[in-house]
């Protein structure tokens, strides 16, 4: 639960909270209108800081980082695991969080001392994991652990069911608690909170991910960037079958070809001597590389300087002990024989490879001259240079059908991977519809309890909560008989956020509140808004929690309230209103 919020922003009003349904009310002025500013009263600026404080990311856009409430505290005060635990955060240091000495003790959390002010934090990615351990039953410690891995459930996504925000385009979607959130992000959070097997929907992303590369090789596979390297099974099986032909023919040709035995011998040494000189080439190339290398290894070593020191200490009117100059004498001719030592073997390491340089060119020339000799008494040889021309045209051929027959292998590949994702995909619907089947218990608490809140808010129309295992993941729909978008669009969402709540909160698990903005109730009628409000005092009650709604003063007074509801007795303290600079949350206002 949430017991206050207060700031070091001597303007803030502190909001103080209590059991039950807690009604933040802001009364709009005559004047009024959503062009003021973005904060004219401060009613969804509550629930920003209620995410701040709660891990919440603090990007240069962020309400807190706003340059007049950067370098200010937010604090909160929050009854978790049975004590009351503070917290503290700011925008100029949203990277640290600091909780109260006593909680920290108590928690075992790794604190650090602040270098400015010595007070003790941990970091926001810790205190995110503390949560996430205490209020929904992921690892105390996450490495190692299932929920270390890409696309699984993480605290703020949970978090973000149980206090929707507005500025992240929550409320226009029922499975979504964000506009951006992924298909992925919300069907294995939404699966983990409803007690399913959020394994399921990330392994489906994981195969997901796969296609998509894979939809990309094929494209270039077809005429893209790789089309002239792959290309498809279909087209480079005929290719494949005839370059193999082409070369056996070759073969074979060559096999029958008589040439003289002189000729013959004299034909080998040829080529020997022309492999052996392609040979000393290709080992010239790294020879010559090492040596550069080597060279400016010698002019880059360098005994390290003790200057610097020196300057440091007279910089500061100190100075250098005898002693410290001693010792730094000693370490310095140390290291000056160090390097003398690096450059002599530079130095006999380049003599080798210039050796072995200049021995190669000296065979590679006498190489060439005999080659040089052979080619010419084999010149005007008809046979022979026939059969070399026959050579040379199958070992083109070989070559081809080699380069056909990788690329074909290639293609069976890409062929292949696709039948063995549509299977893995096969497979996945075929686990989340076991996991469904298994776990009926899950999906009936959660079918009813939202059954049940559709009936409390509607005499004269029906819904229901379906949970459908397709090929793309977990669908999770609610629908309301007359669901055209606008107030019973709003009021699903409440509905599954109500779920959610109530399963947390049997279990004595959870955030232990619910907060909506009165942007969730935008177009619903004033009837099922106070049958909302009703529904959720009566879980906050049932479950030793709350429920926080933000509400315009002139709706809340016209809803037709339970008679359990103390119309009055449950509103927050402050009272809100935009009619003037200070009426507001921070006491000011600010574009």
């Amino acid at each position: 639960m949430i017991l206050s919020i207060d700031s070091s922003l001597p303007t803030f009003k502190p909001v103080r909270f209590h059991a039950g349904i807690n009604v933040l009310l802001s009364a709009k002025s005559a004047e009024g209108n959503d062009r003021k500013t973005r904060n004219s009263a401060g009613k969804s600026s509550l629930v920003d800081i209620v995410h701040f404080l709660l891990g919440g990311k603090a990007d240069p856009g962020n309400l807190l980082r706003h340059p007049l409430l950067n370098d200010h505290v937010f604090r909160g005060t929050l009854w978790i695991a049975g004590r009351e635990v503070t917290v503290e955060r700011s925008g100029a240091k949203h990277g640290r969080v600091y909780v109260d000495p006593a909680s920290s003790e108590h928690f075992g959390l790794q604190t650090k001392p602040d270098k400015e002010t010595g007070a003790l934090s941990i970091s926001n990615e810790a205190w995110k994991d503390f949560l996430a351990h205490r209020w929904f039953d992921l690892p105390a410690v996450v490495r190692g652990s299932p929920f270390e891995e890409s696309f699984t459930p993480s605290f703020r996504a949970l978090f973000g069911y149980f206090a929707r925000r507005h500025g992240s385009g929550a409320f226009g979607h029922v499975e979504r608690q964000a506009e951006a959130q992924q298909r992925w992000d919300w069907q294995s959070n939404l699966s983990y909170l409803l007690g399913l097997d959020w394994r399921v929907p990330r392994d489906l992303h994981l195969v997901k991910q796969r296609e998509g590369q894979l939809d990309e090789l094929k494209k270039a596979a077809k005429g893209g960037a790789f089309g002239a390297l792959i290309g498809t099974v279909a087209e480079l099986r005929p290719a494949v079958v005839l370059a193999e032909a082409k070369a056996t023919k070759l073969r074979e040709e060559i096999g029958r070809f008589e040439v003289h035995d002189t000729y013959r011998e004299m034909m080998g040494q040829a080529t020997r001597a022309k492999v052996e000189m392609q040979a000393i080439s290709r080992r010239a190339v790294p020879l010559r590389e090492t040596v550069a290398h080597l060279r400016a290894s010698i002019e880059t070593e360098r005994p390290p300087e003790r200057d610097d020191l020196s300057r440091l200490y007279a910089a500061v009117g100190i100075e250098l002990p005898d002693l410290a100059k001693r010792r730094f004498e000693d370490v310095e001719r140390f290291h000056r024989t160090v390097v003398e030592n690096r450059r002599l073997r530079l130095r006999e390491e380049i003599e080798t490879a210039e050796r072995e340089l200049a021995e190669g060119d000296i065979r590679f020339a006498g190489l060439d001259a005999e080659r040089g000799d052979i080619l010419r008494i084999l010149e005007g040889r008809g046979a022979l240079e026939d059969f070399v021309t026959l050579q040379k045209r199958l070992a083109d051929a070989e070559a081809e059908a080699a380069a056909l027959r990788e690329r074909f292998r290639s293609a069976e590949v890409l062929e292949n991977r696709t039948t063995e994702l549509s299977m893995e995909r096969i497979g996945i619907k075929r686990r989340l519809q076991e996991d469904h089947q298994r776990r009926r218990d899950r999906l009936d608490e959660a079918i009813l309890l939202i059954g049940n809140a559709i009936t409390a808010l509607y005499e004269d129309r029906t819904g229901k909560f379906e949970v459908e295992a397709t090929e793309n993941g977990p669908e999770f729909r609610i629908t309301i008989q007359g669901d055209r978008g606008g107030g019973i669009s709003n009021m699903e969402i409440f509905c599954l956020d109500y779920a959610l709540f109530s399963i947390w909160g049997r279990r004595r698990k959870g955030p232990g509140f619910l907060i909506h903005d009165s942007h969730l109730f935008d177009g619903v009628d004033p009837r099922q808004v106070a049958n909302a409000l009703a529904l959720g005092a009566d879980a906050a009650r049932a479950y030793g929690g709350q429920y926080i709604v933000t509400m315009n003063s002139d709706i809340y007074d016209t809803l037709p309230l339970s008679a359990d509801i103390d119309r009055q007795g449950v509103v927050m303290q402050p009272r809100l209103s935009d009619a003037d600079e200070t009426s507001g949350l921070f006491g000011f206002r600010f574009d």
